[in-house]
């Protein structure tokens, strides 16, 4: 990219840039960002016409029921992207590399005092200024020293995918080629979190890789709107979720699908963003109560004969055996709706209505990956138990499919798309020099979930997850920590720093990055949030705004966008690209020319649109003139087989990819393998409590931890991004003031659980269980069932005692630290139990005077100031 195309003063520019937040380089959200005198001065959506006449672009066009439904003109990009600027130059920006004072990296191993290390003060104490130079020689030495000391495995690599979308400057995994380079280390291996019941519980009934949520999505937007007579939106907010990772083409298609005529009805705990403007009906369940649901509605259809019987006799396997556990025949309790009312909270006779016009209309199921419904204890089962009920009622035939609202696109499959198909799919991997979450690194690795239990114990044991995207085969495999002739860990490099918020058990977590065997951790990021609050040494990154890139709009579902990223403002302060930054260190180690192959920045962007699969579309020099190219969409696209089509048509030539080929309702993997299981027995069951979690209302738990938490992703933010944009903040669905003036997260209840505790709206409460105590204000609201409260998470961790209390409202500290199921190793994060009280901020205030003086930016949040030396 030449240098006369960057941002001069003087110059008035309008430079398209992706604005998502997947991590990887598939990206969406394409905005205008309009440049002058080299600063921002507004961001909005991209216009397909601006540049290209409606004839050029040639949209696709879909026909229903004698209407007409089309991409709108310009990109649909959430409030998150228009606002971005305000994060670019959020308070707590970090601006030039910072040591913790008391960390001497000539201190021996567990040494305190003065010239120590003093692990046991991270998080406590603060920061000070240091130079390039400084940093990077400690870096480096840090990494020689282990290599030398430990071996190269005593290094943990943490790099999950969730921050901005990047290709060149790939925000996550820059470091992993250069490690392999140096000789090993310990990768931290992401668990399918946002597919967590997906994974772990719907392969062993349809397969579906890599996910386990139904592919082919092909076509089923149109499908949807031809062919469906209900929706089942089953915890799914697809006004909220699909925000930072494709805009808000679902809210278009949801209120068309209405005009439609086509019935919505939603389940979940809380009345959500899309439930409150789109639903025909609300149906509130009880966290982590689904699977009961859906065995009571297989009750009635077994019971009833409304249910597809010649479908499963050609499509399914273990039927029988499925339905002798419905009907009571395997442990004498039928799943009737009696017996599932009182588990929901969802009256019988709701169970009954919803079970028959189920099975009179051609229905999907629609999620936005899931949600907490399969992100909570056992979310296998639930998962399960939605595809068998699919089955039932013949999956795949029109109509009758799972369907996504979120990742159009993923994986760069056109298997993934539910809008129309483009002519061709961008693929921009060949430039990325981020991290891939099909990476694995034998024999030393350690899936997320499992970090804090292996540093804090130093050994575990699970099975499968050797990499986000294992087949289902691989949850058969045996690993342990740490593997036969690998170190333990003792440094971390992590340059996705929002483990505390994002994660699972985040006290836990603390407890290991203060854990004596952890001699040297350093991050690198933008912001100084989260994990980074913990690390020894922290280096500035960069903004998506401030780096010359190239990217796609490929996850929004209306047009299909190609283009040059340019620098919109100059670095702040010292920052560089978390690329550059691994350059340095690998040229500091001698393996920079191996690390980089030697290409340079401009090539690789050159690069990018030369493999991108469009290079035969558009020349170089008019993709940067124009600064965008309009991908045209595949004028076959009609013909393309909707969902599962093929499938139910003809099961023989098209099976899944289970054992058996087959909808397995008892699942042949799981009973070869783990056939004594019973958190995950071959067939799926309702399981409230077990060997790994006592979460739920009838265990001894819930007389001290009465309420079930449901956690849901952020409204205003994505995972741990965009908590100090102070647009957002000032939105009282976003932040409460409490008295104090400190802005609290809000926590959704009840007004009979409010009254009951004394609570009033905006009162500060304290929500706690065993596992610590998270500050947040109270939001009382007949949106959320009674015995259920909800809180976000994704809000910045501001501890008044680290690893036991939270003001910033980081539930994710007291979430479960237990995986999915004994042999599951995914994460809890909602359905578990805690209790909610009014808080005693002056008591607090008296016992924790430092932590309640520490200045936050009024509007923003905590920031920068509070933990530099000589800051308050």
């Amino acid at each position: 990219m030449s240098s006369e195309r960057r941002v001069k003063k003087d110059q008035e520019r309008t430079i398209v840039r992706d604005l998502s937040w997947c991590g990887t380089c598939a990206g969406a959200n394409a905005c205008m960002v309009d440049v002058k005198d080299g600063k921002m001065v507004r961001i909005r959506p991209a216009r397909y016409y601006e540049r290209y006449s409606r004839q050029e672009v040639k949209p696709w066009v879909m026909h229903a029921w004698g209407q007409t439904f089309r991409p709108s003109d310009k990109t649909l990009v959430p409030p998150l992207s228009i606002a971005y600027k305000k994060r670019v130059y959020s308070p707590a920006r970090i601006r030039y590399p910072m040591k913790r004072v008391d960390f001497d990296p000539k201190g021996a191993p567990g040494s305190t005092g003065p010239g120590g290390r003093n692990v046991q003060n991270r998080g406590v104490s603060r920061y000070e200024r240091i130079s390039w130079d400084e940093a990077l020689d400690i870096i480096t030495s840090e990494l020689l020293r282990m290599k030398q000391t430990y071996g190269p495995t005593a290094i943990l690599y943490q790099s999950d995918q969730h921050g901005e979308t990047k290709v060149v400057h790939g925000p996550h995994g820059c470091g992993r080629k250069l490690l392999r380079l140096f000789g090993g280390y310990t990768l931290q291996v992401r668990n399918p979190d946002s597919w967590e019941g997906w994974s772990w519980g719907a392969k062993h009934v349809w397969g579906m890789q890599p996910m386990g949520q139904q592919v082919p999505q092909s076509n089923l937007i149109w499908d949807i709107s031809k062919n469906a007579e209900l929706l089942l939106f089953w915890g799914c907010d697809q006004e909220t979720t699909p925000w930072g990772w494709g805009g808000q083409l679902p809210s278009r298609l949801s209120y068309w699908w209405s005009e439609l005529g086509i019935k919505q009805i939603y389940i979940a705990p809380d009345c959500n963003y899309a439930n409150a403007v789109h639903a025909d009906k609300w149906i509130p369940i009880r966290p982590n109560t689904d699977a009961a649901l859906y065995l009571a509605i297989c009750y009635q259809w077994f019971r009833n004969g409304t249910y597809d019987k010649e479908y499963l006799a050609t499509h399914a396997y273990g039927v029988d055996k499925f339905e002798d556990y419905v009907m009571g025949r395997e442990d004498g309790q039928a799943k009737t709706p009696e017996w599932a009312a009182p588990l929901t909270g969802v009256p019988a006779r709701i169970i009954k209505a919803l079970a028959a016009e189920w099975a009179a209309k051609r229905t999907t199921v629609v999620i936005g990956n899931g949600g907490p419904a399969i992100r909570g204890p056992y979310s296998h089962e639930p998962a399960r138990l939605q595809v068998l009920c699919l089955a039932m009622q013949g999956l795949g035939r029109p109509g009758c499919n799972q369907a996504k609202m979120i990742e159009w696109g993923l994986t760069n499959s056109l298997q993934q798309m539910s809008q129309p198909a483009p002519a061709v799919l961008l693929s921009l991997w060949p430039a990325y020099t981020g991290g891939s979450v099909r990476d694995t690194n034998h024999p030393s690795f350690i899936p997320e979930t499992l970090v804090p239990k292996a540093i804090l114990e130093g050994k575990c044991e699970w099975w499968g997850n050797e990499q986000e995207m294992a087949p289902r085969e691989n949850q058969f495999v045996p690993y342990k920590y740490p593997a036969d002739g690998c170190s333990q860990v003792h440094m971390i490099w992590t340059d996705s720093p929002s483990w505390i918020t994002s994660w699972n058990d985040g006290n836990s977590f603390i407890r290991a990055l203060r854990h004596p065997s952890i001699e040297f951790m350093f991050a690198q990021h933008p912001w100084l949030e989260d994990d980074c609050l913990f690390a020894d040494v922290i280096l500035p990154v960069n903004t998506k705004l401030e780096e010359d890139d190239i990217n796609s709009d490929l996850f929004g579902g209306q047009m299909n966008l190609l283009f040059p990223e340019y620098k919109c403002v100059e670095p702040l302060g010292e920052s560089k690209s978390d690329y550059e930054i691994v350059c340095l260190i690998a040229e500091r180690l001698g393996l920079l020319q191996e690390y980089t192959e030697g290409r340079s920045i401009p090539e690789l962007i050159k690069l990018g649109y030369e493999k991108s699969n469009a290079a035969h579309l558009v020349s170089w020099e008019e993709l940067n003139e124009k600064g965008y190219f309009v991908i045209p969409v595949d004028p076959e696209w009609e013909k393309i087989p909707a969902g599962l089509l093929e499938f139910y048509e003809d099961p023989e030539g098209h099976p899944l990819t289970t054992p058996t080929g087959k909808l397995e309702f008892y699942s042949t993997g799981l009973a070869e393998h783990f056939p004594a299981d019973e958190e995950r027995p071959p067939v799926p069951h309702w399981i409230s409590k077990g060997e790994s979690h006592q979460e739920s209302l009838d265990s001894e738990r819930a007389k001290k931890y009465p309420l079930l938490v449901v956690s849901n992703h952020p409204r205003w933010g994505v995972h741990a991004q965009h908590d100090d944009i102070t647009w957002l903040r000032e939105i009282d669905t976003c932040k409460i003031k409490g008295p104090d003036g400190y802005q609290y997260q809000p926590l959704w209840i009840h007004p009979v659980d409010a009254a009951a505790r004394g609570i009033k709206p905006g009162d500060i409460v304290s929500i706690y269980n065993e596992r610590g105590m998270v500050l947040a204000g109270a939001y009382v609201t007949e949106r959320i069932m009674p015995g259920a409260v909800s809180i976000d998470h994704g809000a910045k961790y501001d501890p008044i005692v680290p690893a036991e209390i939270d003001r910033g409202g980081a539930i994710n500290t007291i979430v479960p630290g237990h995986i999915t199921s004994k042999h599951a190793c995914g994460m809890v994060v909602s359905g578990f139990l805690a209790e909610v009280k009014k808080a005693d901020l002056e008591g607090l205030r008296a016992k924790y005077p430092r932590a309640f003086a520490r200045r936050y930016h009024a509007t923003a949040g905590p920031d920068l100031s509070p933990a530099l030396e000589g800051g308050v």
